[in-house]
């Protein structure tokens, strides 16, 4: 238990097994609870697990408001180069985080950051630091045309104010998680997906989270001070969607007969 999956499987979206519905007569209609959302008291208690504390994650107790609205600009680290910083805008939003896409890139690179990450920052801070607004990573257009492109974006644009921006909470300062520990995590493969997990091993300062249900095809490992995992409840709390474990049925109390696995 705990090691990476040596095939990687087939990336592919994921969505909720088919959930079998039980026989007529074998239970009054108040027992089939296929239709309620997920529960963490009543998953932990089935599962005869710990939650996380709080105290283990870089995320602020109290979560902040998403001030950001869409079609926003600000400034943030290109993720696949994150010593350029470029133009973003804010393209969606669920609960604290923000899905942007950087100016002069398409869709297919949209990436996830927090309203309280130091990755991205108000329009102007470059120019205040002396530093440069560069193209993304795979400009579509000629380089030379960016001094040009990055006029026409921001003319008349809306820029996010300061005041959304909000202060990075400190890093735990040492790896307090331990294997079994609950938690909420972003699925790296599918990024606007939060699920819940499990640690799976602690080593040094690196923990491996194993996403519950999913047969090991998610599975990552990451910083124990990372962005993009979360104390339990932390969905519910900042009103995000949780995407319930792959064996979400088992823990229903409903039969699992001729329940089709997910695709990978």
């Amino acid at each position: 238990m705990g090691r990476t999956p040596q095939k990687e499987p087939k990336e592919e979206r994921r969505e909720k097994p088919e959930r079998s519905n039980p026989s007529p007569g074998t239970g009054p209609p108040s027992l089939d609870k296929s239709n309620e959302p997920f529960s963490w008291e009543e998953y932990l208690k089935e599962t005869s697990s710990t939650a996380a504390s709080p105290s283990c994650f870089r995320q602020s107790r109290f979560p902040p408001s998403n001030d950001f609205k869409a079609g926003m600009k600000l400034e943030a680290h290109d993720p696949r180069n994150n010593t350029s910083i470029c133009i973003a805008t804010v393209m969606g939003m669920m609960g604290t985080r923000l899905r942007l896409r950087l100016d002069g890139s398409d869709n297919t690179n949209d990436f996830w950051r927090l309203v309280d990450s130091s990755d991205i920052q108000p329009i102007g801070t470059c120019e205040r630091t002396g530093d440069m607004l560069q193209p993304p990573l795979g400009f579509r257009m000629n380089a030379s045309s960016w001094p040009m492109f990055l006029l026409r974006t921001l003319t008349g644009a809306e820029m996010a104010p300061a005041t959304a921006f909000k202060k990075e909470p400190s890093m735990p300062s040492q790896n307090l998680f331990k294997p079994g520990m609950k938690l909420e995590a972003v699925d790296k493969k599918n990024p606007y997906l939060i699920c819940p997990a499990t640690i799976g091993e602690v080593k040094g300062d690196e923990i491996f989270v194993m996403f519950d249900g999913w047969r090991g095809a998610f599975d990552y490992w990451c910083q124990f001070d990372s962005r993009d995992i979360f104390p339990v409840g932390w969905c519910s709390l900042t009103r995000h969607s949780i995407q319930p474990p792959g064996n979400f049925c088992k823990y229903l109390n409903l039969t699992t007969r001729g329940q089709q696995s997910p695709a990978f």
